[in-house]
């Protein structure tokens, strides 16, 4: 995935660029975009490679394989556990009497153990600076 924005800021090892926002990264949050004044671009923390100046358009781009994992956690993870979930509540209710009852409980459970994880991940992801997208000169 690649985006093209420009430098506002430059930290220590990280840059500050706003990038036009689209429709697709309306609710995605994942680069920590924030929504600027005007709405209509995101204000996003990126990691520096080379030396960006304020006003300089760089090229944000988020690794294939940072993207497809992270594609996986947000939209196969939850269905693997909803199913995980309903087939150990249908085997233990098939003990207990009812497993359809009990399927649902423990998919319901296991969905809702799955987004706290999930949601504890991104904050430890965050932290750790991992899945950030990296910011390169517009010439590389």
């Amino acid at each position: 995935m690649q985006e093209i924005g420009i430098v506002i800021s430059i930290n220590d090892r990280s840059v500050t660029v706003e990038v036009k926002r689209k429709d697709a990264c309306s609710t995605c949050g994942r680069c920590g975009g924030h929504l600027s004044l005007g709405g209509d671009s995101m204000i996003v923390e990126a990691v520096k490679t080379g030396n960006p100046k304020p006003g300089d358009l760089v090229k944000l781009e988020l690794p294939d394989d940072d993207y497809l994992r992270l594609s996986f956690l947000v939209y196969m993870l939850p269905l693997l556990c909803l199913g995980l979930g309903y087939a150990g509540g249908w085997f233990l209710g098939k003990v207990l009497g009812n497993p359809s009852v009990w399927g649902a409980v423990f998919a319901v459970g296991s969905m809702a153990t799955c987004f706290a994880w999930l949601r504890s991940y991104d904050a430890s992801s965050r932290k750790a600076g991992r899945y950030m997208p990296v910011a390169r000169p517009l010439d590389d």
